[in-house]
């Protein structure tokens, strides 16, 4: 019986290519460090700007806005750039799509979302990731991506097919490389 390929192919990688929950982690909390030192610079900077100028109201606006974009920008175009972020790359780390190729800025965007607005929740997350033979997260399933170590190579390719996650009296679908099975 010949395999269905209507999806196209995806990469696999060896079981050791995906970093644990340790590792992405530490990688989430030094970005998020950074981040947060990162918009408290920029506060107290507008906070000079704003006295200096002697403007009557405070930056909140304008804050808002700069940081809100810069994070935009490190959790999108940064990470999915071969650079990545200081956090995975001083953890070794880099996200790819399910094809072996840096994610489009589009499917970074929608990840970004789905970390900042749900459906899932961190510790969902987490749980998720520590559960899944890829060591994906739920919101990686759902936007087509994996995170694996930076020296990482696939280990083939084989047909993506959709799996359904049922939960809630929901059962959304996602794209999945189905590896080949070893036979002894």
């Amino acid at each position: 019986m010949p395999t269905d390929r209507s999806l196209g192919d995806g990469v696999y990688f060896d079981r050791d290519a995906y970093p644990g929950i340790v590792r992405r982690s530490v990688a989430m909390m030094i970005d998020a460090v950074l981040l947060s030192l990162i918009g408290l610079a920029n506060w107290l900077l507008l906070l000079l700007v704003f006295y200096a100028l002697e403007f009557t109201t405070t930056p909140d606006t304008l804050h808002l806005g700069m940081f809100l974009t810069f994070i935009w920008l490190y959790m999108t175009v940064v990470k999915r750039s071969r650079f990545g972020t200081v956090g995975y790359w001083l953890c070794g780390i880099r996200i790819i799509d399910l094809r072996g190729n840096r994610p489009s800025l589009t499917r970074m965007t929608f990840r970004l979302v789905m970390w900042t607005f749900g459906p899932f929740n961190f510790i969902v997350d987490l749980i998720w990731l520590g559960a899944d033979s890829e060591q994906q997260t739920l919101r990686d399933c759902y936007c087509g991506t994996y995170v694996v170590r930076s020296t990482a190579q696939p280990q083939g390719t084989a047909a993506l097919h959709l799996t359904r996650y049922f939960a809630t009296g929901l059962a959304p679908s996602y794209p999945r490389v189905v590896r080949p099975r070893k036979f002894a």
